[in-house]
């Protein structure tokens, strides 16, 4: 993001509004608000007289945002909800309604905070790697390095030697029967030795295979 601190501080403007609209409503305007309902030319509930009215909403609409309350008494004077258009909403009921007004806004303002966390976040300067754990990289990567070329020089000058095929195996059995010049050299006896031991090698490992099967 280009600029986030001034998203941040947009995030927190938007925040505060919101924040600001769930304030919880007093006394003064629960019964501004009946009063309100009672001019439009509403009933109270039946038992109900006007002068306990204003207590008995408060105590109903207690912790309810003002907000809620605002657009719950415009929207009773102007018939919006499916209730008994004649009275005033029992107080459980105007509550209810209250609330479900300020529902939007109360996850707007979840979803706000969360964006605000993430971008706070992510605004947070990182710790720099130290000079002690840079050279412990730097060790690592030349002990790595020292490792995959050891392998390499391992592979090129002790390669894994090919399995003997039973071609193979006959035809250098046939050169081994082949009787010795009366002078040999060194490099010979040699020779015939590692033939010797491949052909006894690649033998027993037929005769493991056949005791397998």
């Amino acid at each position: 993001m280009t600029n986030l601190p001034a998203t941040l501080s947009t995030l927190q403007q938007e925040i505060t509004v919101l924040t600001e609209k769930l304030a919880p409503v007093s006394d003064d305007h629960v019964a501004r608000s009946i009063r309100s309902l009672l001019a439009a030319g509403l009933s109270l509930p039946s038992g109900m007289t006007v002068e306990a009215a204003p207590e008995i909403y408060a105590f109903a609409l207690a912790g309810v945002p003002a907000f809620g309350v605002q657009k719950a008494t415009a929207g009773v004077i102007r018939g919006e909800y499916d209730i008994n258009k004649g009275f005033v909403p029992k107080p459980p009921e105007f509550a209810a309604i209250a609330r479900l007004e300020t529902k939007n806004i109360r996850d707007d303002l979840v979803r706000l905070r969360e964006k605000e966390a993430t971008l706070a976040e992510a605004a947070k300067p990182r710790e720099k790697t130290s000079e002690e754990q840079k050279e412990r990289i730097r060790q690592l990567h030349a002990q790595f390095k020292a490792a995959h070329a050891e392998s390499k020089v391992s592979e090129r000058y002790n390669p894994v030697p090919a399995e003997m095929t039973d071609e193979q195996r006959e035809y250098w059995a046939q050169i081994q029967a082949i009787r010795d010049a009366p002078t040999i050299t060194e490099e010979q006896h040699a020779l015939r030795r590692k033939i010797a031991s491949s052909i006894a090698s690649a033998s027993s490992q037929d005769d493991n295979q056949e005791a397998a099967e």
